[in-house]
């Protein structure tokens, strides 16, 4: 099992968000350090293909990322410091509400 960047970069208009990120992650827990505007979430997007690199590659096991569809993203754990919620809901609310996005996104 390796997740492989090469060369990944991202720009947004001027500004290069991430620069030519090099790495292979091989089974594991890993953390990703930085000061603010070092490039983190852009980063952690791409990884997650909520974004893709302007430039460079990210393979898992030899295969691009964003041809993987829903086969990557069952591999992917990934909490984020700030993600959205429903204030108003109870805890099997928001289990029921993910299982049913979940359904409706892998079951394509």
């Amino acid at each position: 099992m390796e997740l492989k960047m090469v060369e990944v970069s991202k720009q947004f208009q001027n500004v290069v968000a991430v620069d030519k990120v090099s790495y292979a992650l091989e089974k594991g827990v890993y953390g990703l350090l930085g000061i603010n505007g070092a490039g983190k979430t852009t980063l952690m997007r791409i990884l997650c293909t909520l974004l893709k690199p302007s430039s460079g590659s990210v393979t898992w096991d030899g295969k691009d990322i964003f041809t993987m569809y829903g086969e990557y993203r069952k591999l992917l754990g990934y909490l984020p410091q700030d993600f959205g919620y429903y204030p108003d809901f109870t805890v099997y609310d928001y289990l029921m509400y993910i299982a049913v996005y979940c359904q409706i996104a892998y079951c394509k």
